[in-house]
């Protein structure tokens, strides 16, 4: 294909491309530059897959977080590789975007040919990341423990009695008994099941009981989909897919997958079967399931027949009263006739801590008469009242905590909190709206004053013990708490609130002033119901519902309206006079233009709705205060002078608007936009947030002055989509900045988190910046290349307090930064500073200062800096670096815990002075990295960093002077790598206070090395080592070592390694914690275990061998006759080329916890079991084998020798490729994903299996050869490389045999002639996904009926077939009958055609019978993705008289198909269509235009690059 390429352009060209390709190929050069636009699309693509996957980690590393788990080394380094890349890709983007219109219109082929080299290496950069993510391993591992028994450790929350301890210990001994699967708490509600439950979850996990916990709360009306998610939320399983929802038999499996895990059910009412409602297999379905569910109800777990049934029982009365005595702040100093009442209140708190933390909360700090009262109203109150006779002095104690609230204000708050859903994490933001639009707090004139006041009430009722802390701004309920609270809503007149929780509602609600709809049984708001007096409505579902205005019709007196997820017309409440607040969150909109008759609103939020543009009438909201139009993706255009009107205004919220324009000086739509300059013309605004480019401002631009605002400019905001990134924080400081600080001068006085990019033009941070920073708290400073020094102090403008207040510094790629601060500094100097990250900063010599601390105005003593808060130093690539701490600072590091340094060629020491390092106090240390340090001496380093006691995880790799080691006995993981023979041998093990006598010692006595709590031992690229254990190098002695619960053992390009562990060490060290073994690239190892160690790997559940040509055994000369692998879930060995076998015999009949087993490129491997005599045994000894691999294994050989593998019950999934051996496959039929891939033709043997139990594949010719086969679990099946392959289906299949078939990949099968039948077609209901890739002689995909035309009688459906992706198969000539596009396709999403060269339709079919002035409209409402490409031969995309339109098309392209006759074209409403009509006269095509005025069309045959996002199109020729 030609590129377009003019004479004159090519001779400009060509120079450059020659002298750059002195090597390599012109004709590569010349692909760079005729490929520009193809691979700036790729790098996008890439780009958004590696932000998708980088998402998906976070998520991951935040949920191993949230289990208290440590994050493995290798997904912390491929986080930074990401973040730095994704940085990096901004660069590179601004550089195209630059040069993107100019390359469009006027081509230079130069700039071409560099952008898109650079794009394909960056694409490559990208793909090598994204493999990264594949070969990952489990995020996160438990935090070591160094108690061997079980001590009962009381968290925060957690409420020590004797009832407790006891449920406790039952509970744990209980989930230690294999018999036992479902244990039962139950006691009354509030005393403490639900943190008791938390807290044997927590302990199990770390008594290595259990790999997972999963905890769900189930409450009085269960929401079955909501505690799916939540389970499913544990186990990094998606419970929505492509068709809608994922079932309960899903998560079923899934569940199966996870071989020890402890599922919470909280808060169970009534029997519930966790199998068929909730997908919870336990029982025989699951041996390693266990189930704790809590219940206020013994006969619910009589009813769910647990096996272990616990009671959780009140406090005792001395319990109650040593809880009570301390949450009332009561001591031995006491009144006496307080403790006299204190005695009689506790009492009747009846031991229910729910009840006794609010009460003595309460009365903390009170007079005599105020507990008097309190008790009055305690002994006087009636309980008749109460329906819950258990829990009547619960409710009486909340009673009386409430009542002794001060004012109805806080008491509100209370009772709006209940109306939020059970569990729910509240937002305090939602109630300050609520309260403004309440009139909650009278008097009160601003929306700020308001929120002052909202958490004074919310910090009054933590304190009272009624509301629960869970995070920044956000608070929960106690359920106990919350029945409580809807109680006391509904009993008392003066309030009346309520929750909805089924429909249709009763008359009671009628006199109801708030309520709360609780309910998703309903496509729609009930109809006619009146409301008279209804001031508050809050309405959440988890799906779209309609709501009709005639809902909202009896509601007269509303004022607070919130509602999420609904399809709601703003014309519903133009008749409501009252309204103040309105949250629209996450709705689809109608009738925009009506906001402006809303003029009674205060508080507005379109958050997250489709809104495409603020119409002019909105400028009539006179009364408006806060505007929160966040995360309106769609949001393009605020209409001119509308933003100035709203002279009320107070916080405007725009963050996460990332379409949305503003107006320039240089911009020919001006008149367009709305301009910057009118937040400025805004008299009440005091919060901002915003996301704008730095060329949207105007010349002498600057933001006023702002008590809150949080400001990106330049900069993409990062999103996880956490329902906490959603939302909007009006009382953050932050600036984020790109290339220029002119428009921010005035609120960099006030900033607390400033994040600057590229800034020029400024020597240093202060006094260029002419200010103090005394408010900073976060300083992030990013390739600002003319920075020399943050402080110049040599400058008589310094303030005389500067960065008191900084707790985060974080410098990167500034690469002329010198130093922070020359002498003298500022007062108050990083005295707060917690975390420094410093990087690549090649220029500094001085991180910390030197000199002495004296005032600006030189009075006063000289004082040393201090850094008496700092807790993490991280160091990287800073060249000039000679030491990190100054002696001066060296006794003020007591709270450092955390110092890493990397890549500093010229770092000589840690700390300056060696006398002072030995003398420095560094009893917090708990992690040191030291990475690639030449010139790090080691006096210092052993002296005050590797001894400490304090010390858990030390890596150290290619520190050449570091000569000799001593290490604290105490650590607990140990990475080393690069050492020479020195190092190795001069390792010693010491404890700190014992320094000085080790260090005299050892130098004559090789003591062994001991280290007790060493959980995790790494060895990389240490090519002189020989053996492990003992440490044995070249041409030296060796050292034993001693590492009794070691977990996990890593090593890694270790050369020279001959054997890990020998025979004589065998008496001295023990290797019963041993979980997981991975050995890479260790040449001379001959074989892992020796056969007395592999005796003792009983608890070994992961195997790991990659790359050690030598091995020849995994265990040596097994001749015993038994060895236990009990726990072996994991097992893979890539390249080693002289194992023969994997497991011996005698290990066969252990391996029934073994799940994964992935083999690849192992030449000569013959057997996975070695001579199994006893194959049934073994196969139901693998019973939970679920995922088999087995890659380019010429020698495997087949049928008995290892069925057993493939006959696997459990086995779900199996991918084989290159095992020419492997001839017949014995598959079980619910097999779920099955690859094959390069596989041969074996002999035929003359018969076909009619088993159907399993599936048995004699040839790859005829795929699935029997049509008996029932495969209704099969999700994904791929085939590549089959070049025999010349049927899938050969006969009639029923719809339940593929019923879940979800993803069909067909690649590289070249005699593969169709993929469907027509009768085989219509039975993948749940198709989603089809793929094919160079299947040349493919003709068809769904096969003709050769004897009947009457095929459309039986029309063909794949109703949930979403991606459609076919790509060289160059004989296909028409994709789908037209019948399939009339409904069969009613969920394409994308469809994707290129180099299918003898393509002429993609729906083919007659033409329709009509008249020419007529045309049959198709509609295909999901499709957003159509891409044509290089299809030479293709005339149409439909027959002729048909009119495609594509109503949710986002993205259109067609290029290189010249012989097209459809035309496309866009409408006003962005709706795509594609016609296609029979050859016109020129008068026919002008009638044809004039038409279409309204329409934007493209020249037919003529290539389209077009995507509603951006709103581009590209006339290419």
């Amino acid at each position: 294909m030609g590129c377009g390429f003019c004479e004159a352009a090519l001779s400009n060209t060509v120079g450059t491309l020659v002298v750059n390709c002195v090597v390599k190929p012109v004709g590569r050069q010349l692909d760079y530059a005729c490929r520009f636009h193809e691979n700036v699309e790729k790098l996008r693509e890439k780009k958004r897959e590696l932000a998708d996957a980088r998402k998906r980690l976070l998520l991951k590393i935040e949920e191993a977080k949230n289990r208290l788990l440590l994050i493995e080394d290798d997904v912390q380094n491929l986080q930074s590789r990401v973040d730095e890349t994704l940085s990096d890709m901004g660069t590179l983007e601004e550089e195209i975007q630059l040069n993107k219109r100019c390359l469009n219109w006027c081509p230079n082929w130069s700039w071409r040919y560099q952008l898109s080299k650079k794009a394909m290496k960056k694409i490559q950069d990208i793909s090598e990341i994204l493999n990264k993510f594949g070969q990952l391993g489990p995020v996160g591992y438990p935090a070591p423990t160094a108690l061997p028994t079980i001590d009962f450790l009381c968290s925060k929350e957690f409420v020590f009695s004797k009832s407790s301890e006891t449920a406790f210990y039952q509970i744990i001994e209980a989930l230690k008994n294999e018999n036992i699967n479902m244990i039962g708490l139950w006691g009354m509600g509030g005393v403490g099941k639900t943190t008791l439950a938390r807290e044997v979850g927590s302990q199990a996990q770390k008594l290595n009981l259990f790999d997972k916990v999963v905890i769900t709360t189930v409450s009085q009306k269960p929401n079955l989909e909501r505690i799916q998610d939540q389970i499913a939320q544990y186990i990094g399983f998606d419970m929505k897919n492509e068709q809608g929802r994922r079932s309960e038999q899903e998560l079923w499996v899934r569940l199966k997958n996870e071989p020890r895990i402890l599922i919470i059910v909280d808060d169970i009412w009534e029997s519930i079967n966790l199998k068929e409602k909730m997908g919870i297999p336990i029982g025989d379905d699951h041996k390693g399931c266990k189930v704790l569910l809590t219940t206020r109800r013994q006969q619910v777990c009589q009813a769910m027949d647990c096996q272990n049934v616990v009671q959780l029982g009140c406090l005792n009365d001395d319990e109650a009263w040593t809880l009570f005595e301390k949450k009332a702040g009561l001591d031995d100093f006491s009144d006496d006739s307080i403790k006299i009442l204190a005695n009689q209140i506790v009492k009747k708190c009846g031991g229910l801590p729910i009840a006794i933390v609010p009460l003595g909360s309460a009365l903390k700090g009170k007079t005599h008469h105020e507990w008097q009262a309190a008790y009055r109203r305690l002994k006087d109150r009636r309980l008749t009242e109460i329906e819950d006779v258990n829990e009547e002095n619960a409710y009486v104690c909340l009673e009386a905590s409430f009542d002794y609230l001060k004012n109805m204000e806080t008491k509100t708050c209370f009772l709006l909190c209940s109306l939020f859903p059970e569990d729910d994490e509240i937002y305090v933001e939602n109630l300050v709206g609520y309260a403004w639009g309440l009139e909650l707090y009278k008097g009160m004139d601003s929306i700020k004053d308001v929120r002052s006041e909202v958490l004074a009430s919310i910090k009054t009722l933590k304190n009272s013990g009624l509301l629960l802390d869970c995070g920044e701004r956000h608070v929960k309920m106690h359920d106990v708490v919350r029945q409580f609270a809807l109680w006391i809503a509904s009993s008392r007149k003066e309030i009346s609130f309520g929750t909805v929780e089924t429909l249709p509602m009763g008359e009671s609600f009628k006199h109801y002033t708030a309520i709360s709809f609780e309910t998703d049984q309903t496509d729609e708001l009930p109809k006619g119901v009146g409301f008279p007096y209804l001031k508050l409505l809050l309405h959440g579902g988890n799906r779209f519902m309609e709501t009709s205005s005639e809902f909202f019709e009896g509601m007269k007196a509303l004022q607070v309206c919130a509602l999420k997820d609904q399809l709601i017309s703003l014309s519903t409440f133009q008749f409501h006079m009252n309204l103040q607040t309105l949250y629209l969150i996450n709705c689809k909109l109608s009738d925009i233009s009506m906001l402006g008759k809303l003029k009674t609103l205060h508080i507005l939020s379109l958050s997250l709705s489709d809104i495409t543009e603020l119409p002019t009438e909105a400028g009539d909201l006179e009364n408006l205060r806060l505007l929160d139009l966040s995360y309106c993706y769609e949001l393009r255009r605020i209409t001119p002078n509308l933003i100035r009107r709203l002279s009320n205004l107070e916080e405007l919220y725009l963050h996460g608007c990332s379409s949305l324009k503003w107006a320039t000086e240089n911009s020919t739509k001006r008149d367009s936009y709305s301009s910057l300059s009118e937040l400025n013309l805004l008299p009440k605004l005091v919060v901002i947030s915003l996301d704008i480019s730095s060329e949207h401002f105007l010349d002498g631009f600057v933001f006023r002055r702002l008590w809150s605002f949080d400001v990106c400019i330049g900069i993409k905001r990062e999103l996880l989509y956490r329902k906490r990134d959603l939302e909007t924080c009006p009382i953050s400081r932050s600036l984020r900045i790109d290339k220029s600080v002119d428009a921010c001068k005035q609120l960099l006085e006030d900033v607390e988190s400033l994040q600057l990019n590229k800034v020029e033009g400024h020597p240093n941070l202060i006094p260029s910046l002419d200010l103090g920073f005394r408010k900073l708290t976060s300083l992030d400073l990013r390739q600002c290349h003319s920075m020399q020094c943050l402080i110049d102090a040599s400058k008589q403008q310094v303030p005389i307090t500067a960065l008191s207040n900084l707790r985060k510094l974080s410098l990167s790629h500034m690469f002329h930064l010198e130093e922070i601060c020359n002498a003298p500094q500022p007062q108050g100097f990083l005295q707060k500073l917690e975390e420094v990250i410093v990087s690549d900063c090649g220029e500094m010599q001085v991180l910390f200062p030197i000199a002495e601390l004296r005032s600006i105005e030189q009075e006063g003593p000289s004082r040393h800096l201090s850094l008496q808060s700092l807790k993490i130093v991280e160091i990287e690539g800073c060249n000039n670096l000679k030491y990190i701490f100054p002696m001066s600072v060296a006794n003020s590091l007591g709270q450092l815990h955390t110092l890493k340094i990397k890549s500093c060629s010229q770092l000589e020491d840690i700390i300056q002075d060696q006398q002072v390092a030995y003398k420095c106090l560094l009893q917090s240390l708990r992690e040191v990295s030291l990475i690639d340090l030449p010139q790090l001496k080691k006096t210092d380093v052993n002296g005050i960093l590797l001894t400490q006691s304090s010390l858990q995880k030390l890596i150290v790799h290619n520190c050449l002077q570091l000569t000799h080691f001593i290490i604290s006995t105490t650590i607990q993981e140990l990475v080393i790598g690069k050492m020479t023979n020195e190092q190795l041998s001069n390792l010693h093990s010491c404890k700190y206070e014992e320094l000085e006598q080790d260090q005299t010692s050892s130098q004559h006595h090789p003591l062994p090395l001991c280290f007790p709590n060493l959980i995790r031992i790494y060895i990389l690229e240490c090519e002189s080592l020989k053996s492990l254990f003992p440490i044995i190098v070249a041409q030296g002695s060796s050292k034993t070592l001693n590492v009794p619960n070691l977990q996990t053992l890593k090593i890694e390009r270790c050369l020279g390694m001959e054997e890990i562990i020998q025979d004589s060490q065998l008496p001295t060290i023990s290797f019963q914690c041993l979980r997981e073994v991975q050995v890479t690239e260790c040449n001379k190892l001959k074989f892992l275990f020796p056969m007395c160690v592999a005796n003792s790997l009983g608890k070994l559940q992961t195997l790991k061998i990659e790359r050690c040509f030598g091995m020849e055994e995994i265990i040596q000369d097994s001749q015993v006759s038994t060895i236990s692998f009990q726990c072996l879930r994991e097992v893979q060995v890539r390249e080693c080329n002289q194992l023969k076998f994997l497991f011996p015999m005698c290990v066969a009949n252990s391996l029934g916890q073994l799940q994964t087993l992935r083999i690849e490129s192992c030449f000569q491997l013959q057997e996975i079991v070695q001579r199994p005599d006893v194959l049934i045994s073994m196969s139901q000894g693998l019973e939970r084998l679920n995922e088999v691999e087995l890659i380019n294994l010429p020698q495997l050989k087949g049928r008995d020798r290892n069925d057993i593998v493939l006959i696997s019950p459990s086995l779900h999934v199996l991918k084989v490729r290159d095992c020419p051996q492997l001839t017949l496959f014995i598959v079980p039929t619910n097999i779920q994903e099955l690859y094959f891939s390069e596989m041969t033709v074996p002999e035929r043997r003359g018969r076909t299996s009619t088993c159907t139990e399993y599936l048995t594949i004699f040839n790859f010719e005829e795929l699935f050869e029997y049509s008996g086969y029932n495969l209704s679990t099969l999700k994904i099946l791929m085939l590549s490389k089959l070049t025999e392959l010349r049927m899938i289906w050969s006969g009639p299949i029923q719809v339940e045999h593929f019923q879940n078939l979800t993803q069909l990949l067909v690649n590289d099968c070249r005699r593969l002639r169709y993929i469907f039948s027509l009768t085989i077609a219509r039975n993948f209901p749940q198709l989603s996904t089809l793929y094919i890739y160079e299947c040349e002689e493919l003709e068809q995909i769904i096969e003709k009926d050769q004897t009947s035309s009457q095929h459309h009688l039986h029309p063909i459906c794949f109703p949930s077939l979403s991606s459609i992706t076919i790509i060289n198969c160059e004989n296909l000539k028409r994709l789908f009958p037209i019948t399939l596009a009339h409904g069969g396709l009613p969920n394409l999403d994308e469809l994707y055609l290129r180099s299918v060269s003898k393509l002429e339709q993609v729906f083919e079919g007659d033409e329709p019978n009509v008249s020419k002035d007529e045309e049959k409209v198709i509609r295909l409402p999901r499709l957003t993705s159509l891409v044509l490409g290089n299809l030479p031969n293709l005339v149409s995309f439909s027959p002729v008289g048909y009119h495609f339109v594509f109503p949710s098309l986002r993205g259109l392209r067609v290029r290189g198909c010249p012989n097209i006759t459809t035309r496309f074209s866009v409408d006003s409403k962005r709706s795509v269509h594609a016609k296609t009509q029979a050859s016109q006269s020129v008068d026919e095509i002008i009638v044809e235009e004039s038409a279409t005025a309204q329409e934007t069309a493209w020249p037919i045959g003529s290539d389209i690059c077009w995507t509603e996002e951006e709103d581009e199109r590209h006339f290419e020729f």
